[in-house]
C-alpha cells in the first residue's frame, strides 16, 4: 500500500498544479502561488515516500501488519492460523492503476504549462 500511497502524493501533486495553471488573474493569483507551492510541495513528499519505502522495504514487510487483509483459517489440525488475503494480482493492479494515473496527471500538467 506505500508504494501506492506516494502515487496519490503525486497525483494529488499534479492535480493542484493543474488547478493552478487553470486559474486567471486578479484574486486568484494567491491562490495560483499557493496551488503551484502546495503541489510542488506534494510531489516532493511522494518522492521521498516513494524512495523510503524502496529503501526500507524489507524492514516494512515485517513490521507493518495487514490486519485488514487478512483471513483467519483453521488448519486441518484445528488451530487457528492468519493467512494473508492480498495478492500479488490485487498490489500489482493498485499499483498500475494509480501508475498510469499519476503519468497521465503529468502528462496534462505539462500540456498546460
Amino acid at each position: 500500500m506505500a508504494r501506492s500511497d506516494s502515487m496519490l502524493w503525486f497525483i494529488l501533486g499534479f492535480a493542484q498544479l493543474i488547478v493552478a495553471n487553470q486559474a486567471g488573474g486578479g484574486i486568484l493569483e494567491f491562490l495560483e502561488l499557493m496551488l503551484n507551492i502546495t503541489g510542488g510541495s506534494s510531489l516532493v513528499v511522494g518522492i521521498y515516500v516513494l524512495l523510503y519505502v524502496a529503501k526500507h522495504s524489507e524492514e516494512l514487510a515485517d513490521v507493518y501488519s495487514k490486519f485488514e487483509k487478512s483471513e483467519l483459517t483453521r488448519d486441518e489440525n484445528g488451530s487457528l492460523t492468519i493467512r494473508n488475503g492480498d495478492s500479488p494480482v490485487k498490489k500489482g493492479v493498485g499499483i498500475g492503476i494509480s501508475a498510469a494515473i499519476t503519468v497521465f496527471a503529468g502528462i496534462v500538467w505539462l500540456a498546460t504549462l
